[in-house]
């Protein structure tokens, strides 16, 4: 019987893996050398792009003797002359067009009182139009001090100084405060009898019939409005258009049946209106 032979049988040699005396901490100081330095090519580059772009705008545009203003164009629809304009902005003749900024005229004349808006435009090659919209006072405004000449007021409540042939211009009444001059009322009250004029000059019906010449603001249930021929209306805060076309409606029936409407309550909701006649 043949001998079996014994295989021998041997051990896997392992391994250890020496790690290197400060591999990693010697890695996290150069990724961020790298990335700092990357970045700084990335800063540099947009910065030469952002000179570059200044450069070639500047040669093109805000520099270019093609572009100088030859002629300036300036109007207004109130009173300021264009004398006043060019001294309020600045602006002058030779000016480059694209070397005038918007944002500062804009500002420069958001600070004369009369102005409410102003449109500026480029015509190339040489042209800038400046086209001022200035306040319109809409009504009269005083507070519990009458003044002579009360100051005036504009579709946006800011109130604007007196001026003459003012006094066909409805009087808004009652506040509790004087109004300041140059400034613009933040006041509901004053908000409400503005939306009431503006809502009368929208529509020749109602301009025909409701014709204003107060607004009393001191009562807190509605608006005393008194109109032409000694009229006095009870106006509520709400449903504005609605109540004056009731007004109106009220008014043109009794003129056709020859009677004088003396007050009007429009504050209830009731389908007929409350109506006293002279």
């Amino acid at each position: 019987m043949a001998a079996r032979k014994k295989l021998k049988t041997y051990a896997k040699p392992q391994y250890v893996r020496a790690k290197r005396k400060g591999g990693e901490g010697s890695l996290l100081p150069r990724r961020a050398l790298t990335l700092g330095l990357l970045l700084l090519v990335v800063a540099g580059i947009v910065f030469g792009i952002g000179q570059g772009y200044a450069w070639i705008n500047r040669k093109l545009f805000s520099e270019n003797p093609r572009f100088e203003i030859q002629h300036l164009v300036i109007s207004s629809d109130g009173k300021l002359s264009e004398e006043r304009i060019r001294e309020y902005t600045g602006l002058h003749e030779g000016t480059n067009l694209f070397a005038v900024s918007f944002r500062e005229i804009e500002k420069s004349l958001a600070q004369v009182p009369l102005v409410e808006s102003v449109v500026l435009e480029r015509k190339l090659p040489h042209t800038l139009t400046v086209t001022v919209k200035e306040r319109v006072a809409v009504a009269r405004i005083s507070g519990r001090t009458e003044r002579k000449f009360p100051y005036l007021v504009d579709r946006y409540g800011y109130v604007l100084p007196p001026r003459q042939n003012s006094e066909t211009l409805p009087m808004i009444m009652g506040l509790e405060n004087e109004p300041a001059l140059n400034t613009r009322l933040e006041h509901p009250d004053v908000e409400t009898a503005l939306r009431i004029i503006a809502i009368c000059d929208s529509s020749s019906y109602l301009r025909n019939y409701v014709r204003l010449l107060s607004l009393d603001v001191r009562y807190s249930d509605f608006i005393d409005m008194r109109l032409e021929g000694g009229m006095r209306v009870r106006m509520p805060r709400y449903s504005l258009k609605p109540k004056l076309q009731n007004l109106a409606t009220v008014i043109k029936i009794a003129a056709g049946q020859g009677q004088r409407v003396k007050e009007v309550d429009l504050t209830l909701d009731s389908g007929k209106v409350p109506v006293t006649y002279y």
